[in-house]
């Protein structure tokens, strides 16, 4: 899941800002458009992520992660020969739909979620720190490529690359859970009791209470996560495609900007293991709190940023946010509702992150297209993000459901 993770920066997901200024002069693409992009490709993951969720709980990611990587794959390669702004945009639809080209993407957590437990915090960021440690290498690497070779070839590139890495491990090594294997969570083998018949498992005392569907989306701590991140998805949306240009924009080397968005790639990598680590150890909305206020800090070194300085420390400080981020969003679901429907949960919950977040590119893109600057943007970015903070500050782990007497087997909802 780790070089999974570190392929799909290779897709677009944190280096797209780079491609704005030399896509948007060949192809007459304004920010507007570009954020149109960032949300179709968003939009898209929602909407397809339900279905991806419950194929994930039935058949795991050994077929769906290969499957996606060749459709991704293709689609990079057709996106280098985009020759107008409407075909970036259904090319990124495209891309979306796959759930594995998208930031969040449950694909590679939920299936380390459900192998893992007891240390799962730490198992989720040792695959989430793909994320980070790819966007140190595709950033310069992909700013280097497009001062050589153009965008056109840099798309090209990418997509082999990116098929290379996801493609033919996934189908050989990954499997839906431990129990496929005649294992339990955790990776233990299966505990057996003398006078149990021949080959019946051993109930484990300490398996987590699963939730169903239904069950989950009745507890108020459900409708708060959901506010948070919806609040906080609009502010990292905005985000997402506009904070290379900015900086570039105010005066400074592309390329210093790409080193300056590996740092950012770089802390997210660092911060996610020791969240990953902290999230075993302290409650996961803590954590939680943490991110949404370092988002808020990174966007005022932004807003009052006129130098080096400010620039790496902005980056670096949102990396740092982004990395406990990514860990609250794979571990916190898991850790209050259990890991038996988490595809079927999280294919509902992703769909309003991501169109949340998908709201945000292009509404960041008017504004700097009305105002001719992203000030006032960057400003309600703030404010979005501590007020999610707030929200998610009290959304505390729900109590269990009563278990009903002589239960029949349930169903995902």
């Amino acid at each position: 899941m780790w070089l999974v993770n570190f392929s799909t920066m290779a897709t677009g997901n944190l280096s797209f800002g780079l491609f704005v200024i030399p896509m948007g002069g060949d192809l007459g693409m304004n920010r507007s458009q570009f954020g149109w992009a960032v949300t179709t490709r968003r939009m898209a993951a929602g909407l397809s992520s339900y279905f991806v969720g419950r194929l994930l709980d039935r058949y795991g990611p050994r077929v769906l992660i290969p499957v996606s990587g060749l459709i991704i794959g293709v689609g990079l390669i057709v996106l280098s020969k985009a020759n107008s702004p409407w075909q970036v945009i259904a090319i990124f639809g495209v891309l979306g739909m796959t759930g594995l080209a998208a930031p969040q993407n449950i694909m590679t957590s939920v299936p380390v979620a459900k192998w893992f437990q007891h240390k799962r915090g730490v198992a989720l960021a040792l695959a989430v720190s793909g994320v980070g440690i790819g966007g140190v290498f595709f950033l310069p690497f992909t700013q280097m490529l497009l001062g050589n070779v153009g965008w056109r070839t840099t798309w090209v590139v990418m997509a082999v690359i990116f098929m290379a890495m996801s493609v033919p491990l996934s189908a050989i090594f990954l499997r839906r859970q431990p129990e496929d294997m005649g294992l339990e969570v955790d990776g233990r083998p299966p505990n057996r009791l003398e006078n149990n018949p021949v080959g019946s498992p051993a109930p484990l005392a300490t398996e987590e209470r699963s939730w169903t569907v239904r069950e989950a989306f009745r507890t108020a701590t459900m409708w708060k996560l959901l506010l948070a991140f919806a609040l906080a998805g609009i502010a990292q949306g905005g985000t997402s495609v506009h904070r290379i240009p900015y900086w570039i924009e105010n005066g400074f080397d592309p390329q210093i900007v790409s080193y300056s968005f590996a740092g950012d790639a770089g802390g997210a990598a660092t911060m996610a293991l020791f969240a990953g680590w902290m999230a075993d150890r302290v409650p996961i909305r803590v954590i939680a709190v943490g991110s949404f206020s370092g988002l808020a800090l990174a966007m005022g070194f932004a807003l009052i940023g006129r130098n080096e300085f400010f620039l790496f420390a902005s980056g670096i400080t949102f990396g740092l946010s982004v990395g406990a981020g990514m860990i609250v969003h794979s571990y916190i679901f898991a850790a209050y509702f259990g890991r038996a429907f988490l595809g079927s949960i999280r294919g509902i919950v992703l769909p309003v992150m991501l169109i949340s977040a998908g709201l945000g590119a292009p509404l960041v893109g008017y504004i700097h297209d009305g105002t001719g600057n992203y000030v006032s943007s960057w400003w309600m970015i703030v404010s979005l993000n501590l007020l999610a903070a707030l929200i998610i500050s009290s959304a505390t782990k729900p109590s269990p459901p009563v278990v009903k007497e002589d239960p029949i087997h349930e169903s995902a909802v």
